[in-house]
């Protein structure tokens, strides 16, 4: 495993326009954080490979890729759900919820999660030996990017105001 090339290899899946809409939402204090929704959907399954719940080999491995994929149609269909009540919500009260302004945001990024996901999950099984070892570092090394990643936003919209 060449840990600098993964990390390499998942700074290039995060491209600016990804970026630039993340940080609109999060400038309008928008309630859905997609930096922490795919960290969180990623520490779910690094502590089942800590745990010992999926074993480090490629057919668990997969399967709990695809497992995460089944949920995150789920999610859709949940959000979806979500904004069109909420959308009735706001036609009943007569006033917009601050998230309705980023909406097309919020949709081209909800659009991008599964494919970055899906490119992740390619990376993971691309560097990895099939350890516990070796996947665990992986999981780490993207959970730190993320962090940092999320921190630089936070910073850049902290120096605008």
């Amino acid at each position: 495993m060449n840990k600098e090339s993964f990390e390499k290899e998942i700074r290039e899946i995060f491209d600016e326009d990804f970026i630039r809409r993340t940080k609109a939402l999060k400038k309008s204090r928008h309630i859905f954080n997609p930096i922490f929704y795919i960290l969180f959907t990623r520490l779910v399954e690094l502590s089942a490979i800590l745990n010992e719940v999926v074993l480090p080999n490629s057919y668990e491995i997969k399967e709990l890729f695809r497992t995460r994929k089944d949920f995150l149609q789920i999610d859709y269909g949940t959000l979806g759900e979500a904004i069109r009540r909420a959308w009735l919500n706001e036609r009943k009260r007569g006033s917009e919820y601050t998230y309705s302004s980023n909406i097309e945001d919020l949709l081209y990024i909800l659009y991008r999660i599964g494919r970055i996901q899906s490119r992740i999950d390619q990376l993971i099984v691309k560097h990895t030996s099939w350890s516990k070892e070796s996947l665990s570092e992986l999981y780490f090394t993207l959970m730190s990017f993320l962090i940092e990643l999320d921190d630089n936003l936070n910073r850049e919209i902290d120096l605008e105001k």
